[in-house]
């Protein structure tokens, strides 16, 4: 048989050696299941408990799926070349101090950037141990979730993370990511490859470009891919910010969903630099910018910038704000139409008399209104 135009009779032999492959697998999806395959009832006292194992608790668990996602800009590649580059040294991810002190492995596959002159370029710059990072060069848009190269790797070279980056380019360009069936089963195989060689997966999705929904539904494409996720971490500008980001943690099936992280971006400094954190979520960032929600009064913007600022852990004593608006030359008003506009509740204490406090949406449960004025006294009295 000729060769195709462009291709040397070897890349000819390896091309249909992966066609038959692809039937092979399609073929043996099709076929009945056999007598010993059946499936079987086990008594769950026969079943041992297993701790979860942490690549950097509570944000990426190892043999799980992680989702990274935010628009294009907002920094992913850059996070993901600086998890790498922890992984690949044995260093805390921010402040998450590692499961094991360990130097680790990491595969990166990109279809987007270039390797040489952005993904390399950003893990030198974040300090990464190169030679504990592998990626591919060639045929690297042939390699889907399904794959058997993907077990390969796994399985050779033995990587503690895993980086997919974008996930859709390896779901297949004939899969419709909104058809729940298809995009679980490809990212089933993907999950169960990663539960069997206790590998830390992340994939790296965009956000759907309408800008509607909440942090779970804007995520391009079927809730499944949700769902396969033990983890999902949003990326997203803070409001009023230049160049401060925030990382938060907006799924987590394993454990206690983790503080959101801000930090900025800045090659002369290591790349990623941690700046702080809070419990903020990004539908509370979004409230922010929501044109529906925001006025265009700068000085009522400046007011919900301001109680967003000072209000870390999404709730704070009424009075203590108001004070702290006059100081910072904030109108009573100013301040009552930025809280509105928030949707801010507001909760009366159990003490005697009673406080006000003022919570984000979303925060209401997050610590009870006697721990919020111990604290405060504990701060006067300190």
């Amino acid at each position: 048989m000729a060769a195709k135009k462009g291709r040397t009779s070897e890349e000819e032999a390896a091309a249909i050696d992966k066609e038959i492959e692809a039937i092979d697998r399609e073929l043996r999806k099709q076929e009945p299941r056999a007598v010993n395959e059946r499936v079987s009832l086990v008594c769950m006292s026969d079943i041992e408990e297993e701790d979860v194992e942490w690549l950097y608790p509570p944000y990426v668990p190892r043999g799980k799926v992680t989702i990274c996602a935010a628009y294009p800009g907002a920094g992913k590649t850059y996070l993901m070349c600086y998890m790498a580059a922890c992984v690949s040294t044995g260093r805390q991810f921010f402040n998450q101090i590692p499961f094991s002190d360990n130097p680790g492995r990491v595969i990166y596959l990109t279809a987007e950037d270039g390797i040489g002159d952005t993904i390399k370029k950003r893990l030198r710059i974040c300090g990464a141990d190169m030679m504990n990072i592998a990626t591919v060069l060639d045929n690297k848009t042939q390699l889907m979730f399904d794959s058997p190269e993907i077990e390969d790797f796994m399985k050779n070279y033995r990587p503690d993370l895993m980086i997919f980056d974008p996930f859709q380019a390896y779901i297949g360009a004939e899969i419709d990511m909104n058809a729940p069936n298809r995009t679980r089963e490809k990212l089933g195989y993907i999950s169960e490859l990663a539960e069997k060689y206790k590998v830390a997966v992340v994939l790296i999705c965009h956000f759907n470009k309408n800008g509607k929904g909440d942090a779970i539904t804007r995520v391009l494409g079927s809730t499944d891919i949700m769902g396969i996720c033990r983890s999902y971490i949003a990326l997203g500008p803070v409001p009023g910010e230049d160049d401060m980001k925030f990382m938060s943690h907006e799924k987590s099936s394993l454990d206690k969903r983790g503080k959101t992280i801000l930090f900025e971006i800045d090659p002369d400094k290591g790349g990623i630099v941690y700046l702080g954190e809070n419990n903020l979520t990004m539908d509370d960032y979004t409230a922010i910018r929501n044109k529906k929600r925001v006025s265009n009064a700068p000085a009522v913007e400046a007011a919900k910038q301001f109680i967003v600022s000072n209000m870390p852990e999404g709730r704070r004593l009424a009075n203590e704000l108001k004070n702290l608006a006059t100081a910072n030359k904030i109108s009573d008003g100013s301040l009552q139409r930025a809280r509105e506009e928030l949707g801010i509740i507001t909760r009366k204490t159990k003490e005697f008399p009673p406080k006000s406090i003022w919570i984000l949406p979303g925060h209401e449960n997050d610590k009870t209104d006697s721990e919020l004025l111990q604290k405060n006294l504990k701060l006067q009295t300190g």
